[in-house]
């Protein structure tokens, strides 16, 4: 199935992915996450942005495949209450070593 996607829409996908620059709901979800050594579930970045979880994790999935957000150690979901391994920042001095 095809659907219509603009030529500015397409062009602007383009560069994001060339440059590297972030879209807005990424820079949303970073902006939510904090800095590090917060961590937050798939489910806790929803509820604190609001987003649908199917947005949620295709943009979570894109930062950590860009280096933005990496998985942080196992612990328990504040909303579900199952193990989970949640998403945080890098740490900013793991290049020092």
């Amino acid at each position: 199935m095809h659907t219509a996607v603009a030529h500015t829409s397409i062009r602007n996908y383009d560069r994001m992915r060339k440059t590297g620059e972030l879209g807005r709901v990424q820079q949303e979800i970073l902006g939510a996450v904090g800095g590090y050594p917060r961590d937050y579930s798939l489910q806790e970045l929803a509820q604190a942005t609001g987003l649908a979880i199917n947005t949620v994790s295709g943009r979570v999935n894109e930062l950590r495949a860009k280096g933005q957000l990496q998985l942080a150690p196992s612990r328990a979901c504040k909303i579900t209450g199952r193990t989970i391994r949640p998403v945080r920042r890098p740490n900013p001095q793991g290049d020092l070593f």
